[in-house]
């Protein structure tokens, strides 16, 4: 990272949020954009050069199409004479929604619905654009200061393609073992979009039982659980029947048989409990933050710097911290 050489592009640097194995993100303030913003800068000498080209450049070109409420917004990218690329992007003030389970345990059904909607929209934008994201995780799935999900990190995504109408399989072996569908674990040509819904079932399991729905590590393991269709949903917890009928239907075994997401967003209890009145939580709750603070008063400190550095025409920010995870699930990257 050269301080220098992002300042004269406009950014000021203001402090290290994460780190990877590729690079890290940090905080800067943008003088053109006049508020925070978050950088994820790539040292591409880290990445071997089939990632640099098979992946990087599909991010770069697919992150400057995207135009959504639920998906981060990508600012500009650039790249330094020695090949270092800078993603700037915007800034979630409340962290992503791993943190926020961490620190609250089990979602309640209506601020786990709320969420869940958002994640929908996003990804039923992303497929309506021909676009899979094939890493959705609550580790890349970020809250703003109005505690709106926005979906991020776009590293393993995909442009899909077609030959007469018919949809190219995905062939890479990608994603997080946890979140990944048994289709993929098993190294079968997929559909990269019903593997979506997938990762997506797995997110709302993990919000309302603050826990992965196929614990273990071992991969063959776990892809006969998943293909037996054994979901374990522990009886402490008190969610509606409707939630886990809903779970069950994205983590179908059986592509053909895995709801769309269109079914979903019309399923009873998207529908009942997102009728019913939301709690004050969502507004009072925040994940913990990376640097020690106290979430309330860190969340508020960078709102404040976040508004005094903005353009007073434009209200609050939406922006804050992204803390790259140190996820202890395998990263599955097969060229």
């Amino acid at each position: 990272m050269n301080k220098t050489f992002m300042e004269s592009y406009g950014y000021t640097f203001k402090g290290l949020l994460g780190e990877g194995t590729f690079g890290k993100v940090v905080k800067a303030h943008s003088t053109h954009l006049r508020k925070l913003v978050a950088i994820k800068i790539i040292d591409t000498k880290k990445v071997n050069p089939s990632y640099k080209e098979k992946f990087l450049c599909r991010e770069k070109e697919i992150v400057k199409s995207l135009k959504h409420l639920n998906i981060v917004t990508t600012h500009e990218i650039f790249e330094s004479h020695m090949g270092t690329v800078y993603v700037v992007m915007e800034l979630c003030l409340m962290g992503d929604l791993s943190k926020l389970i961490a620190v609250k345990g089990v979602l309640t059904e209506n601020l786990s619905c709320r969420l869940f909607k958002h994640l929908c929209l996003a990804v039923q934008y992303l497929h309506d654009m021909d676009v899979a994201h094939r890493d959705l995780k609550c580790e890349n799935l970020l809250l703003d200061n109005h505690f709106n999900l926005k979906v991020c990190d776009f590293g393993l995504s995909k442009k899909l393609t077609y030959i007469d109408g018919q949809m190219e399989l995905s062939e890479t072996y990608c994603g997080t073992s946890s979140y990944a569908a048994p289709e993929i674990l098993k190294n079968c040509p997929y559909n990269p979009k019903v593997s979506d819904v997938w990762s997506m079932g797995v997110v709302l399991y993990m919000m309302l039982y603050a826990s992965a729905p196929f614990g273990t590590m071992n991969i063959t393991k776990m892809v006969k659980i998943q293909m037996g269709h054994k979901i374990n949903f522990p009886r402490v917890m008190s969610v509606s029947t409707d939630a886990k009928s809903l779970i069950r239907r994205m983590l179908h075994p059986i592509v053909e048989q895995r709801i769309k997401i269109s079914d979903i967003l019309a399923s009873s209890w998207m529908l009942c409990v997102g009728k019913m009145e939301h709690s004050d939580e969502a507004s009072t709750s925040t994940p913990s933050s990376a640097q020690g603070r106290p979430p309330d008063e860190k969340a508020k400190d960078n709102e404040q710097e976040s508004e005094r550095n903005s353009d007073p025409e434009e209200g609050p920010s939406a922006s804050g911290p992204r803390q790259q995870s140190q996820d202890e699930n395998q990263k599955l990257v097969k060229h």
